[in-house]
């Protein structure tokens, strides 16, 4: 992990669960984290609780589903850090429906 220090890293789902544990993962290995999520308000209380460690973790509200919102989002991290080294593309949305029987619109839903 010594040769990505300092370098950037972009986690999708970055609120809860495994993206919130993948941010602080590399955030304590001394990577710079841009955790992106709709509920951004979790992701800057996670990036407080990391203050002092040897990286950091900019939050950035986004919803993956919004074009609009992922463009404003690579236009923030190319003006605040130039770009992204690792993506750790962690979002996604689950309804549990069967194949043959489920409605195909949530279906497209968890495809975009």
């Amino acid at each position: 992990m010594e040769r990505w220090r300092g370098r950037v890293a972009l986690v999708t789902g970055a609120s809860v669960g495994m993206g919130e544990a993948f941010c602080r993962a590399l955030v304590k290995h001394g990577m710079i984290v841009v955790g992106c999520a709709r509920r951004v308000e979790l992701i800057e209380k996670t990036a407080k609780e990391l203050e002092g460690e040897t990286g950091r973790l900019i939050p950035m509200k986004c919803d993956l589903t919004v074009k609009s919102e992922i463009e404003s989002m690579f236009r923030a991290i190319k003006d605040q850090v130039g770009g992204v080294d690792v993506c750790v593309n962690n979002a996604g949305y689950l309804a549990p429906q069967q194949l043959l029987g489920g409605d195909t619109d949530t279906f497209q839903k968890m495809l975009d």
